[in-house]
């Protein structure tokens, strides 16, 4: 919070410290004014003027000439939901606010840009509050609180995202918390290189007992092979990401939910060491059609863990996902589903997308001992979960967008296991259907 707090401080101080450029201008007679305009501008060079206004480009936007821009940003999510396994939240009548959330974000003399993002009414209530300094050739340095740079799914905008949710893979990226990336591109290439004070939010649950990453560093390379072409193959990309952190010895703060968050598997196993995270990416966007597809692998060393105190193999987590989508009124999917080129104001219905996604999960260890379910164990039985999404969303106008998803999930948890404590999940392997139903106000 001191962080953040200073961050945020010191962008007021920048701000108001500089009464001349909030002041009014001076009246000026009619007759005047373009004089006055034109002396104005030889004797700064510049024909921009340098005066506070506020404007409306999809989003309220203050500026100050070409020195500062702040865009005022809000996003408002409610779902409707329900679920053949039973759901943590039991009353699913109601329309649950799974997002709200206000901030801004701008730019300072064309050389930085900023983030400040709240959450309302959430334990985490901070969440990008950034600065990105852009004034070298080919680097970026970004310092402050955001998400580190692993994940294709994972640092998709919530409002681009082509599911009510992210993917089971995305659980397993780090998610934010206070570093120093440098970023850029070099032809193709496009490069992430981070420090960051742990290992992601992801990473931590409400159980403070339980351990997490500390230090962690982290990379993504991204390469764009047919950038620089105008065939169908522009938008393709493929990239890979890693980090390592240390995990200090405790209990894993592992846990792997379905796709309402019913939680199929609670480590319950020590751990202590390296932490490392591995990552595949893909996606390709040709005219109205999407295909994206990621792999992570995230493992945890258990060092002096054994009843003889002896090393045990790694904690590991698997998770991958492919999905598919469809502009059906034939927008381009690189300028954006809830871009409609015929809004409902304007005439049109809006856009209307068709998605489906298939995906797995696995937790597990592999070791040459005798399968088990104990916090000791060498070889890890496997929980695992295999769902199917199938999805529509409408955006009828700019800012609005309706999203429907059906989701079969297949959950196996080996007999005696910890992984579900609460009976949530009914027997070591079932499947069932879950629906939700989200209304999205983005700005």
């Amino acid at each position: 919070m001191n962080c953040k707090a200073l961050f945020v401080t010191g962008i007021a101080t920048v701000f108001l410290s500089q009464p001349s450029y909030a002041q009014e201008p001076t009246p000026q007679p009619a007759a005047n004014a373009e004089k006055a305009d034109k002396t104005k501008e030889d004797a700064s060079g510049d024909s921009t003027k340098r005066e506070w206004r506020l404007s409306w480009e999809n989003r309220p936007s203050v500026r100050y000439g070409d020195l500062v821009r702040i865009d005022i940003r809000a996003r408002f999510a409610g779902d409707v939901r329900g679920s053949g396994a039973s759901l943590e939240k039991s009353d699913t009548s109601r329309l649950d606010i799974a997002r709200r959330r206000v901030g801004v974000t701008g730019v300072i003399a064309e050389v930085a840009d900023f983030q400040i993002e709240r959450e309302l009414a959430n334990a985490r209530a901070w969440r990008d509050v950034y600065v990105n300094y852009r004034g070298f050739d080919k680097v970026n340095i970004q310092a402050g609180q955001f998400k580190l740079p692993f994940g294709l799914d994972e640092n998709t905008s919530s409002a681009n995202l082509d599911f009510v949710h992210r993917s089971r893979a995305a659980a397993f990226s780090p998610g934010r918390d206070p570093g120093v990336m440098a970023h850029g591109r070099v032809r193709a290439l496009r490069y992430e290189v981070g420090v960051f004070a742990r290992d992601g939010d992801n990473a931590r649950g409400n159980d403070t007992p339980r351990v997490s990453g500390s230090w962690t560093t982290t990379g993504r390379l991204v390469l764009q092979p047919f950038r620089s072409s105008t065939s169908v193959m522009e938008d393709f990309q493929v990239g890979g990401a890693y980090t390592s952190s240390d995990v200090p010895a405790g209990l894993a703060d592992l846990r792997g939910d379905t796709e309402l968050a019913q939680p199929f598997f609670r480590s319950e196993f020590a751990v202590q060491g390296l932490r490392r995270r591995v990552g595949l990416e893909m996606r390709w966007r040709p005219g109205p059609f999407s295909l994206q597809s990621e792999f992570v692998r995230q493992s945890s060393e258990r060092r002096g863990q054994s009843v003889e105190e002896t090393d045990l193999p790694p904690l590991v987590a698997n998770a991958w996902y492919i999905h598919g989508t469809w502009l059906a009124t034939g927008e381009r999917k690189t300028k954006g589903a809830d871009e409609p080129s015929r809004p409902l104001l304007g005439g049109g219905f809006g856009s209307v997308e068709l998605a489906a996604r298939v995906e797995a999960v696995r937790l597990s260890s592999i070791g040459t001992g005798f399968p088990s379910t104990g916090p000791r164990a060498e070889t890890i039985l496997p929980h695992r979960d295999r769902s199917v999404t199938l999805g529509v969303s409408w955006s009828p106008i700019r800012w609005v967008r309706v999203q429907a998803n059906l989701v079969r999930d297949t959950i196996s948890i080996p007999a005696g296991a910890a992984g579900s404590p609460d009976g949530r999940l009914d027997g070591p392997s079932s499947s069932f259907w879950s629906r939700v139903l989200r209304f999205r106000f983005a700005m």
